[in-house]
């Protein structure tokens, strides 16, 4: 068969949906040989696949729908056979079923959830796309059981339940190493970070929840906010201003750190440096930052809500994103409790076993081979 991916997100600071494209077709084609692959991309990629001559990239230039046009030309001008739509739900809004298979990709649906706020164009386009998207495709993949509930009981009628399966993502490479007190030493001295710190990593946008975290750091002893300094390591999203205000109105100025983004390498390295990990989000399609805090041998504090629950199991210690006074609480019991953060780093490596890129891989490709 003839496959094709959407590889636009995989280059740069990736994001979420980046990362699991990434890693997923990495995996795939490690190991597939008997299909042809087409990674359609936008911008001149520097192919690491070269070498493989089953893989082959397509630029498509444009932008806007008609970049989605032209590459939908294309695919059917190159009888792809399958398309692994993974960025964008427009194609698989305008496809003719008849002429592709499309495998939709679904992450989550942030787009129709409050009070997630989401990027005003991405939430306008993903509303009106996704109902016909999940609709005409032939398959739909989401990264996690709640998702697939989510999309089920948002679209009753379409039969979701029978042609949906759930991929979860996996732990990155650069999060999968053992940990070396000398690089964690040398990466904090580079960012001026004390030993002992509380972390948080993501995006700032206000799914992420950053307020109420800071809220919650807030209310901890003064001893402890002292001791163990909020270091916050994410790239500027949206409505990220509010964030800012909120360190002067809890007046925290000085015990904040703000990294904006940083290389994963060095992410992993301050997360094997970290004292507790902090992921009070309002929603998550999946979560990936607990498993990856987890691999990384750092207690994480994480809300009760969506998917997070279905990653951490009884590995996290879990809290109401909306109740600052239970985030802090949850905080202080952990910074307090040596033998608590053991127990739970203990668990946390034996929970991120089940999740493998490679497994993921497979379930994808069997999942196509079956038709």
């Amino acid at each position: 068969m003839k496959i094709a991916f959407d590889i636009r997100g995989i280059d740069g600071a990736r994001g979420g949906k980046g990362i699991w494209t990434a890693n997923v077709l990495q995996s795939i084609l490690n190991n597939d040989r008997d299909n042809e692959y087409y990674l359609y991309t936008n911008k001149d990629w520097s192919n690491k696949y070269k070498h493989l001559p089953n893989v082959h990239v397509v630029n498509v230039w444009g932008k806007g729908l008609f970049w989605h046009i032209h590459f939908y030309k294309s695919l059917i001008k190159n009888k792809i056979d399958v398309l692994m739509a993974t960025e964008s739900y427009i194609v698989p809004f305008l496809h003719d079923p008849e002429k592709i298979n499309v495998g939709l990709v679904v992450h989550d649906l942030v787009a129709f959830k409050s009070p997630a706020k989401h990027q005003k164009k991405a939430t306008f386009i993903e509303r009106m796309t996704l109902r016909a998207a999940a609709k005409k495709s032939k398959w739909v993949f989401t990264v996690s059981e709640y998702t697939k509930k989510d999309l089920i009981e948002r679209y009753p009628d379409f039969q979701l339940s029978t042609k949906a399966v759930v991929v979860h993502a996996g732990i990155r490479d650069v999060f999968n190493r053992d940990r070396d007190t000398n690089k964690i030493v040398e990466v904090q001295r580079r960012y001026n970070l004390d030993p002992d710190y509380i972390m948080m990593a993501g995006t700032l946008e206000p799914r992420k929840n950053y307020i109420g975290a800071l809220e919650a750091y807030s209310m901890i002893s003064p001893f402890n906010q002292q001791r163990y300094r909020f270091v916050i390591a994410g790239k500027k999203g949206w409505y990220y201003k509010k964030i800012f205000q909120a360190v002067k109105k809890f007046k925290l100025t000085g015990r904040v750190k703000f990294l904006e983004y940083i290389p994963d390498e060095d992410l992993a390295t301050l997360m094997q440096g970290a004292r507790v990990f902090l992921f009070p989000s309002f929603y998550e399609g999946f979560g990936l930052p607990v498993l990856e805090a987890m691999q990384c041998g750092v207690p994480v504090l994480a809300s009760r809500v969506s998917s997070i629950p279905e990653l951490g199991v009884d590995a996290v210690h879990y809290v109401d994103p909306h109740d600052s006074v239970d985030i802090a609480d949850g905080l202080t019991q952990l910074l307090d409790g040596e033998e608590y953060r053991r127990q739970l780093r203990e668990k946390g490596f034996q929970q991120v076993k089940n999740f493998s890129w490679g497994k993921t891989a497979t379930m994808i490709i069997d999942t196509i081979n079956k038709g």
